[in-house]
């Protein structure tokens, strides 16, 4: 309890990673001192202090033989037993003994059968009875049987003869035993009965010492009318046994006339390094780290859990819209008019669909433009399952202009962020990405214009470097020169500014190149910085806590699970952003014969993506026919 009150105290004071491990470790600590604390007061119970008698003998623990183990001819625990008799007859002049114990399991009755064992090996006229009903006495050692027995003589359905038996020891020695009997009748009834008393006197006529197996003092009804019969009892202890126990076991053996004369310590154990006080408490300490890491990963789990379940989702499967939808063979574009003409001519819109070998997992995020139903932003990020291959991240600009399988035309890729029948915009558009790169899309997430901002303010804003002070009028764009902490709004008007302008020289002067390809790599920055942001939260409660504030900025597809979810920010823990290859698709400016300006591929994505992985194409290249792209492999 107190380790747990240290933890949660070390959360509230230091909620990080940092602060979380160091709680369970310090919470580990002070449960074992504790323990050492505790232990050094109380110790191990002191049986001769607190029973008043003295220590018979010492057992040691054999797991390896749990009865009988006196019949072995030399043994530790043979010589323990005969010590342990030579003490019985020493201490006490008493003939008639109960044999028991204050709990169950503590092996009163092997150590009965056993003291009976080494007294007839020695030449003693010893007896010994079984009164224990529950089947857990001696007589669970003989092949003789129960019946007749103690619980049949106390009714007067048989003799002493009919219930006795001859346990042969030796060539020349055997047992006499009374095993335990029927059990049709209450044994609390029977055995305080008279002509029990008359019978067990008979067997001690005959007997130099009769030892009766009593069942535990504090479990079982039977023990108190047998001690009537008894002279004093032998009490088997282990170091299970607690004070309270063993005081209450003492008085109720006085109460009912066969107080304790004697104690046998049972199963016990020698010194070893692994018992060693200190030694225990960091075995207390490590066990008590190992729980408070479960519970706390469970209730962090369950956090994790509700803050995901809050998130949009939408429904996924490009399979599925590829098998609906007719394929992106189509005519070759012939109402495309190039901005340059002196550019080599492009016959016909180059489209790529590479074979991917390799193992990976992508992920495409989509910046949507509510306003215009199209995608803002179209960035695919790939994990290769090889470590040794570097990630790579790819934007494919808004105006690209690909085979649509929905009009089974040509579009912008950004116009393909539209539902088709009954395939939902996202899938859609994923499913037009499939077939420019030929990489399968696993996941994808959507961010509004708002959602985006909402999720920069969240992470605390990101850093936007110029050389000049940049405005855009169209985006609101207004930033001065240097770096800046940008907020949500700044850094949403940053990546969406296609005509930004830059002050040089005391003018307005525009960015050379400002274009869709500037704003690709404004992209690319602000989600390196935003993953950056994610990857170092504070403690899994602020992850969780982050995750819930921000669960209506985003959606992603429904086969994006919390375990899926948590080994994909896990997997992104252990990369290195700067080693992240940003991919460039090579295009240029044309427009369509209606006037829609339109960016053209010069190259397939093949090529692109063989000059950094071409580990992940075919021998040949995977390169398919320009016009017709083939259905992306997964291995």
């Amino acid at each position: 309890m107190a380790g747990v009150v240290v933890f949660v105290l070390g959360l509230v004071a230091w909620d990080t990673n940092k602060g979380v491990l160091t709680s369970a470790i310090v919470a580990a600590s002070v449960t074992g001192i504790v323990w050492l604390i505790w232990w050094s007061v109380s110790g191990p119970p002191d049986f001769a202090r607190l029973l008043g008698v003295p220590r018979l003998g010492s057992i040691p623990d054999d797991s390896a033989s749990p009865a009988p183990t006196i019949v072995e001819p030399d043994s530790e625990t043979s010589n323990a037993y005969r010590a342990t008799l030579e003490e019985l007859e020493a201490h006490t002049s008493g003939q008639v003994l109960l044999v028991s114990s204050p709990g169950p399991g503590e092996g009163a009755s092997t150590v009965a059968l056993n003291l009976a064992i080494a007294a007839t090996q020695r030449g003693r006229r010893v007896a010994l009875i079984d009164g224990d009903v529950t089947g857990h006495g001696v007589s669970q050692f003989l092949s003789t049987g129960t019946e007749p027995g103690l619980t049949d003589l106390a009714d007067g359905s048989a003799t002493l003869a009919d219930a006795a038996r001859m346990w042969e020891i030796g060539p020349d020695s055997a047992l006499p035993i009374v095993p335990s009997g029927s059990t049709e009748t209450a044994p609390e009834t029977l055995l305080d009965d008279p002509e029990l008393a008359a019978s067990i006197d008979r067997i001690a006529e005959r007997a130099d010492t009769v030892l009766i197996d009593a069942p535990p003092v504090a479990w079982d009804g039977a023990t108190a009318p047998l001690a009537a019969h008894a002279d004093g009892t032998i009490l088997v202890v282990t170091d299970s046994a607690t004070d309270a126990m063993v005081v209450d076991t003492r008085d109720r053996l006085v109460a009912a006339g066969a107080p304790v004369i004697g104690y046998v310590e049972n199963r016990t154990k020698p010194p070893s390094f692994w018992r060693l006080p200190v030694v225990r408490m960091a075995k207390r300490a490590a066990g008590a780290f190992v729980a408070i890491a479960l519970v706390y990963a469970g209730f962090t789990g369950l956090n994790l859990y509700g803050s995901w379940s809050s998130v949009d989702r939408q429904a996924f499967d490009t399979s599925e819209a590829s098998a609906a939808l007719p394929s992106t063979s189509v005519p070759p574009v012939a109402d495309i008019i190039e901005d340059d003409p002196e550019a080599p001519p492009l016959e016909e819109v180059v489209v790529a669909a590479p074979t991917i070998e390799g193992a990976y997992r992508s992920f495409l995020l989509i910046g949507g433009d509510e306003a215009a139903d199209l995608a803002d932003v179209v960035l695919l990020t790939v994990l290769p399952a090889d470590e040794d291959l570097a990630p790579f991240m790819v934007s494919l600009p808004r105006d690209l202009y690909v085979p649509n399988r929905c009009t089974n035309g040509f579009s912008r890729i950004n116009a393909t962020y539209r539902g088709c029948g009954d395939t939902n915009a996202a899938t859609m558009l994923a499913l037009t990405v499939e077939d420019f790169t030929g990489i399968k899309v696993d996941n994808f997430a959507i961010f509004t214009f708002d959602g985006f901002s909402e999720v920069i303010d969240g992470v605390g804003g990101i850093e936007i470097c110029t050389e000049y002070p940049m405005r855009d009028k169209k985006s609101f764009l207004d930033i001065p020169g240097g770096c800046i902490n940008a907020d949500g709004a700044t850094a949403l008007a940053w990546v969406r500014s296609r005509h930004t302008q830059q002050f040089v020289d005391g003018k307005w002067r525009s960015v050379p190149g400002a274009s869709d390809l500037t704003r690709n790599q404004h992209q690319q920055d602000v989600l390196i910085q935003l993953a950056k942001k994610l990857r170092d939260f504070d403690s899994p409660s602020d992850l969780a806590a982050k995750i819930e504030d921000l669960s209506n900025a985003f959606t992603v597809d429904d086969g994006l699970g919390i375990s899926d979810a948590v080994s994909l920010a896990w997997s992104l823990r252990d990369v290195d952003v700067a080693t992240i290859n940003r991919l460039v698709v090579p295009v240029r400016l044309a427009r369509t014969k209606a006037g829609q300006s339109i960016l053209r591929a010069v190259v397939p994505f093949d090529e692109v993506l063989a000059d950094f992985y071409p580990s992940l194409l075919e021998d040949d290249g995977g390169a398919a026919d320009s016009s017709a792209a083939a259905t992306p492999n997964r291995s």
